[in-house]
């Protein structure tokens, strides 16, 4: 008896001992160095786009229920939350928690923009490889993504009884169906957005930077090779047959084609809703071949990342769990249409039975990630500017990739220093 009190004794006492030791009811660091405080309230910078933000904000009530955290949504344009953050970061009134497309990463992991995650892999594990892959910045995990996308062909069922079978047959009805005068167009996409046009440079042999091993090689600029100039005079020959109206935008595309003036656009799932509501009976199909190759497109992962300057690590990214959650990205996709890059939801027949996403997940056998190295993020804006120009007819396509190489060189040298 007096052997089992002393053993109760010292099983009290660990006990006692591991308690304190252990996580805490209101949360550890993600360092796991010590307690952390549950805060009153955490911020998420949430894409402008109204449909995601709405989302956002519904969950983030939900979240609140659970943990009595408030969370305050912030609508700000995804492309200039790693600007902001740099300025508001340090100034303690950045957010707990931005997003934006995984190309992104490379350069705010480059400027101390985001700090790595501590997650199981319990967590990881639901999503599909390339996503997790696309969060990885030289071996480490940095955010937990959302949505996965790509772009495919969305064809008008009324202007077009079925899809073209290649570029060719697109561009050749394009040329009888188009009339600039009453603005009908043929076939329409964002000539001058490198983000749309790649498929025309990979067809032709072209690319961004040499790929070897599972690494990219910055220092083997592929921008203005053979293959990428006559991708480049693919994109010409559109302009000058003024197939493609030179100060085409986003908004005058989706506008012509929800008024039924366009025949096909390339797009991508965040305009399906839109469509949609627009009443237009469309089809969405993969990119039809080019000279006989299936052409290449980029994919996207959109993650939730952790910001450097947040002073709640833990709770932040309990959030971020709760928001990348099976439940709360099955809710996404009935509310925004997004993709979720979780392989038991593109199992559910919610997804797998709907038509226009399986014709997204067919594009997404032929597409390839945008490289989230930090020196990618210097390509964007030379190549938009060399197409433009090209589309302008203010340079030959040899000359604009050319000029647009040389800015991409300089802007990573000055990366660099």
């Amino acid at each position: 008896m007096k052997k089992w009190s002393q053993w109760l004794s010292v099983a009290v006492v660990m006990l006692l001992v591991l308690t304190a030791c252990g996580p805490q009811d209101d949360g550890t660091d993600a360092d796991g160095t010590g307690a952390e405080e549950k805060p009153q309230q955490l911020v998420i910078w949430e894409n402008d786009e109204e449909i995601q933000v709405e989302h956002t904000k519904k969950m983030a009530a939900k979240f609140e229920e659970e943990t009595g955290i408030e969370v305050k949504v912030i609508a700000l344009k995804q492309d200039d939350q790693q600007q902001k953050l740099s300025l508001d970061g340090p100034a303690g009134k950045g957010p707990d928690l931005v997003t934006w497309p995984h190309d992104n990463n490379g350069e705010a992991v480059l400027k101390g923009l985001i700090r790595p995650l501590e997650v199981d892999r319990e967590v990881t594990s639901a999503f599909i490889d390339p996503a997790i892959e696309a969060m990885t910045v030289e071996g480490e995990l940095y955010g937990l993504p959302r949505v996965t996308e790509n772009v495919a062909l969305f064809y008008n069922k009324a202007i077009l009884e079925e899809a073209p079978k290649s570029y060719e047959d697109l561009v050749a009805f394009a040329e009888d169906y188009t009339d600039t005068k009453q603005k009908q167009y043929g076939f329409l996409f964002e000539g001058t957005n490198f983000y749309f046009n790649y498929f025309l440079f990979d067809t032709m042999g072209g690319y961004i930077f040499k790929q070897g091993d599972g690494t990219y090689d910055a220092d083997d600029i592929g921008l203005n090779s053979e293959g990428s100039v006559k991708g480049m005079e693919k994109l010409e020959e559109l302009y000058q047959a003024k197939l493609i109206p030179t100060n085409l935008n986003a908004d005058t595309l989706n506008g012509l084609f929800k008024e039924g003036k366009v025949g096909a656009v390339i797009s991508g799932p965040w305009a399906v809703r839109d469509y949609q509501d627009a009443g237009i009976d469309f089809g969405v199909v993969p990119i039809p071949t080019v000279e006989g190759k299936q052409p290449i497109t980029f994919s996207g992962v959109k993650g939730l990342y952790l910001s450097a300057y947040s002073e709640h690590p833990y709770w932040a990214t309990e959030l971020m769990k709760f928001l990348t959650s099976e439940e709360a990205l099955k809710e996404r996709y009935e509310d925004t249409g997004e993709i979720p890059p979780v392989q038991a939801l593109l199992d559910d027949p919610l997804i797998k039975d709907d038509a226009i996403v399986s014709a997204f997940a067919e594009q997404s056998k032929h597409t390839v990630p945008m490289p989230n190295i930090p020196e990618m993020h210097q390509v964007w804006e030379p190549m938009n500017h060399a197409a433009t120009f090209v589309a302008q007819g203010k340079q030959t396509p040899q000359q604009a990739l050319d000029s647009a190489v040389k800015l991409v060189k300089d802007k990573i040298k000055a990366q660099q220093n």
